[in-house]
């Protein structure tokens, strides 16, 4: 059978097409899945895979862990990367593990203060925790609640005071970090001398909302899904002397198998969208400046803000938790 140039020219087209759609050219995107290492919860992550696809075509799996589980997993993982992007985590354990990921920096971080985007583009701080004081009012009432940290060295908070062990707990560490800054050795003797540890962060806000525990040193988030929750027994508390911010970022992981899919979720997790919706579902504040406030909630302009120095947090850390430790033990 003959066949013209024109009919020749017609089917080279149709196989090249063919081929693009199966991915063995590079004259069309292919649609990717997007391997994700996070230790949020899985609604959140639900929600987040579902608007990924929806946005681009790709698809993001995720496999669950704490954040100091998944910095080993990727550390030992460097030969054959298993995930693309890590996201949860404060920007302290990230800057200790920058050394596995790779640089990258969304357009959506442009605007954002250049403390939320490491110097190398390594990781980038997608929301931020405040640390607050959530206050179970049948054990305090609310005339006799805390309005400061300074507070918290009085005696009379001695046994009422939860947070959670700094050794175990990432959130607890940048609270013992923002407290240590403020008082220093003595301060940090004083809390333990009032405060009961937990094992577990968690165990902080639950107990406290079921009256184990009168009052929980713990994050914003967590207290306030009680509180838009119908609990009207829990009362939050941002300390006037400073609301302690310790941002979590995501990041690329160096060597992933999927980096323009990668580079495309970290655009979409950093939209202002996104951290729109995260914030009004989950109240987890969003770290762009432009983000959209959410009713019952103070802005966040309202606040005396503690930043969090992700460096200095790491750098400090041996020390801390070494004092943490020896008054726990000559408690």
């Amino acid at each position: 059978m003959s066949m013209t140039w024109k009919s020749l020219a017609k089917a080279a087209n149709g196989l090249v097409l063919g081929l693009a759609v199966l991915g063995l050219t590079g004259t069309a995107a292919v649609a990717g899945e997007v391997v994700l290492y996070s230790s949020n919860p899985p609604e959140l992550l639900d929600v987040i895979a579902k608007g990924f696809k929806e946005k681009t075509g790709h698809t993001m799996s995720s496999v669950r862990m704490g954040t100091g589980e998944a910095m080993k997993r990727i550390a030992a993982e460097r030969a054959n990367p298993l995930c693309d992007v890590f996201w949860s985590g404060d920007l302290a354990v990230l800057d200790n593990a920058k050394a596995d990921f790779a640089s990258y920096k969304s357009p959506e971080a442009a605007c954002l203060d250049a403390s939320l985007v490491e110097k190398d583009a390594k990781w980038t701080a997608s929301n931020t925790h405040l640390m607050i004081f959530m206050v179970n009012t049948d054990l305090i009432p609310e005339a006799d609640m805390p309005k400061s940290w300074a507070d918290l060295l009085d005696p009379r908070f001695k046994g009422k005071i939860v947070i959670g062990n700094p050794e175990k707990s990432g959130s607890a560490y940048a609270q013992v970090y923002g407290f240590y800054q403020m008082f220093g050795d003595k301060g940090l003797e004083k809390l333990v001398e009032n405060a009961t540890i937990l094992d577990s962060s968690s165990l902080v806000y639950k107990g406290t909302a079921e009256g184990e525990f009168a009052l929980g040193i713990t994050m914003e988030y967590a207290a306030q899904r009680y509180v838009a929750g119908g609990n009207q027994k829990i009362k939050i508390v941002y300390p006037s002397d400073g609301v302690i911010s310790a941002p979590e970022g995501a990041a690329m992981i160096k060597g992933c198998k999927n980096p323009e899919a990668a580079k495309q979720f970290m655009d979409y997790l950093l939209s202002k969208e996104v951290e729109d919706m995260i914030f009004a579902k989950y109240f987890r504040r969003a770290t762009r400046p432009d983000a959209a406030e959410v009713a019952g909630m103070p802005a966040t302009a309202s606040l005396k803000i503690i930043n969090v120095d992700p460096a200095d947090a790491g750098n400090a850390k041996k020390t801390i938790l070494a004092k943490w430790k020896k008054l726990v033990l000559n408690k």
